[in-house]
């Protein structure tokens, strides 16, 4: 994340104004039609805004408040996802195939958002968040097939008989996969596939109780939205689930207000239902065209080769967690684009 961002939401409102801004450098200070804003592209912005992250803006929001900071202070929700959808366009609609990424374990999609800002001219970029983030009153899948089947309805629902490619990062690489393996066998229209970092387990490298998990759960999104946060081990009076739930909403939105921990705790229950299902999740072959982009330190990769046949391969620089930042996520879009093509 940013230093100039404060938490995740402000990130996110940040990417999305440089997406709309033609990939300007923007700070939570700057003002929107100060640099390049016009009530054009505040449409396009409010729009984007209310699609990731479930808000209600309107033109009026934005003339009032101006900058990222300013916006965020006076009409931040407690809620770092669209409450209202599982399945959220994350730009402007286009020519070109659509895209759609599966969330990693924790159940965000906030990860992709510079992928997006790449890849989104002239393309549709979806994003399938975990469904225990939104108002569905569904029970929730416990096997990677079952969330699987639910996402590929959800696909056939949005894009109907069209083409669309898959791609995934880390676990949700693997639940890409399955996506795929299912997508085809009912002969929708799944193009290409990009596997980016995923582990497909033989034997669970954590514990799956749920102590271990709670650490784990912190320790990974932490990483992700505040990757120069300590790395502190939780135990002795912070291994409170409480205590935990306060620390990262303040990380996701700038404290640690009820509706905060409520949110986390939803986050939590994902994040232990998606590591239990991916510790039992044995991949069957996918007939399926596709790209894996891999860190040195994956040993899962002779596995996926296995499962996919012949796909293409290409070793990343870098660790597992900045793949999806600043200039590493720049090189990753432009390597996914050239696969995809420009259909």
């Amino acid at each position: 994340m940013s230093m100039e961002a404060q938490n995740l939401v402000e990130q996110t409102i940040l990417d999305i104004w440089s997406s709309a801004l033609g990939g300007a450098d923007v700070t939570p200070a700057d003002d929107f039609f100060a640099v390049g804003g016009d009530s054009l592209l505040a449409l396009v912005t409010v729009e984007q805004i209310n699609q990731r992250l479930g808000w209600e803006l309107n033109m009026g929001d934005m003339l009032r408040h101006r900058t990222v900071a300013n916006l965020v202070a006076h009409k931040t929700l407690p809620q770092a996802a669209n409450p209202h959808r599982v399945l959220v366009r994350m730009s402007n609609r286009g020519s070109r195939t659509p895209l759609v990424f599966v969330h990693p374990v924790t159940g965000l999609l906030f990860g992709y958002t510079k992928l997006v800002r790449h890849l989104g001219e002239d393309r549709a970029c979806h994003g399938i968040q975990s469904p225990a983030l939104t108002d569905s009153a569904a029970p929730a899948a416990d096997t990677v097939r079952a969330i699987a089947e639910s996402y590929v309805d959800l696909i056939e629902d949005e894009l109907g008989e069209d083409d669309f490619h898959l791609a995934g990062w880390s676990a949700g690489a693997v639940i890409a996969l399955e996506v795929a393996r299912l997508a085809t066998e009912r002969d929708l229209g799944v193009r290409r596939l990009v596997v980016l970092d995923g582990y497909i387990w033989d034997e669970p490298p954590i514990d799956t109780d749920d102590a271990a998990l709670l650490a784990e759960f912190r320790a990974d999104l932490l990483t992700q939205v505040s990757p120069d946060a300590p790395d502190a081990t939780v135990g002795g009076p912070d291994a409170r689930t409480d205590a935990v739930y306060r620390e990262l909403s303040t990380a996701l939105f700038g404290s640690a207000v009820e509706s905060g921990t409520e949110f986390v705790a939803r986050l939590h229950s994902a994040y232990r239902t998606n590591v239990r299902a991916l510790t039992a999740y044995r991949p069957e072959p996918a007939d399926v065209d596709a790209l894996l982009l891999h860190t040195a330190q994956n040993y899962t990769r002779d596995t996926w080769i296995d499962v996919l046949g012949n796909p293409a391969v290409e070793v990343l620089d870098g660790d597992h967690y900045g793949l999806l930042r600043g200039p590493e996520a720049e090189k990753i879009a432009a390597r996914i684009a050239a696969f995809v093509g420009e259909e």
